[in-house]
């Protein structure tokens, strides 16, 4: 049985010696470990100039062996690696069946010094710890893209903004796979009030990683925020569309982000005339809606639900506007002086 499989990623060997052996073992165990039963080919993923094992992106059709060949491959590459990753997905019917996170783990000491950052990184209280560890990786090997980026987010926690956008553009022109480091960017453009650039950017996330990935729907969300700032609500319906279908896990922060994004898609559906549909998703929204979502406006999803009731004719429209108001909208209490003189 064959199955959708999709592998992405990039290792990084550092040095000709390193490159020259891993090459010869890969075409070695393809032939001798695998008898030829691996996904990739040796011509298509590994960089001479560079130095490394680069695969994109690989869509394609495979057996369960065949990945699970690929994988390990892959794996044993990674062995000789100084940095980088490797993602692989096995789907069937949209769903994961097997789901491989490849990363450098040798004792090299660059190799290990990333790791304890990374750990620093992750437990998210130690970022001067992260920060040093980061940085102490890039001395010892200055191509490390993972480790620009990862530093970048560790500058952005402390709010060293231009350091961040320094480490993140580093990063991109190292390895301009790394979907994390372009959503960093769109943040601060979108905290800059950059619109624009920061649509850019988080456009270049969502194409640079896959759909099975959290930073992908993160990214259309913050999208579709820039469009609705730019009142390009055709472009807007679009990202909403995608992302409100989706059914997120609870372990998954996008499950958090579900109400904003019915809230988002009620609104710039209203915006286009469809007022039926804008009040399903703004009902929606009400309904997912929970105190510890703060990304959630309540008092605007109240307001436009009360004009998309309003614009339909229901009588209980003016309760929403009252309640929005009372919540702080300067918007519906305008609008209410004017229905209740």
């Amino acid at each position: 049985m064959f199955y959708k499989s999709i592998i992405q990623g990039r290792l990084s060997f550092g040095t000709q010696k390193s490159y020259d052996k891993v090459v010869k073992m890969f075409e070695y165990r393809t032939e001798t470990y695998y008898k030829g039963d691996i996904m990739l080919k040796l011509e298509d993923v590994f960089n001479l100039e560079e130095l490394c094992l680069n695969i994109p992106r690989f869509v394609g059709n495979a057996s369960e062996k065949s990945f699970k060949n690929t994988i390990d491959l892959l794996s044993y590459c990674s062995q000789f690696a100084v940095a980088g990753s490797v993602q692989g997905w096995m789907i069937d019917s949209g769903k994961i069946i097997n789901h491989a996170s490849i990363e450098p783990d040798s004792d090299r000491s660059v190799v290990q010094q990333f790791k304890k950052g990374d750990q620093f990184f992750r437990e998210g209280s130690k970022n001067t710890e992260a920060l040093e560890a980061f940085s102490k990786t890039i001395e010892s090997y200055e191509k490390h893209a993972q480790a620009y980026e990862r530093r970048g987010w560790v500058n952005l926690r402390l709010r060293h903004i231009s350091d961040a956008l320094y480490d993140f553009n580093k990063a991109i022109k190292l390895d301009d796979s790394i979907a994390f480091a372009y959503y960093g960017k769109g943040l601060i453009a979108e905290n800059e009030g950059n619109v624009e650039e920061a649509m850019e950017n988080f456009s270049q996330t969502i194409k640079k990683s896959v759909a099975l990935e959290s930073v992908h729907w993160r990214a259309r969300l913050r999208k579709a925020d820039c469009l609705i700032e730019m009142e390009e609500w055709d472009k807007a319906a679009f990202e909403l569309k995608f992302f409100t279908k989706r059914t997120f896990p609870s372990s998954d922060s996008n499950f958090r982000r579900k109400p904003k994004g019915h809230a988002l898609y009620g609104r710039v559906l209203f915006e286009l005339g469809d007022h039926e549909l804008a009040l399903e998703e703004l009902d929606k929204a009400i309904e997912l809606h929970s105190e510890d979502m703060k990304d959630v406006n309540i008092s605007e999803v109240l307001y436009y639900r009360g004009l998309a009731k309003k614009a339909l004719g229901k009588k209980d429209f003016i309760a929403d506007i009252k309640s929005s108001s009372e919540k702080g909208s300067e918007k519906a209490k305008q609008l209410l002086e004017e229905l209740v003189p």
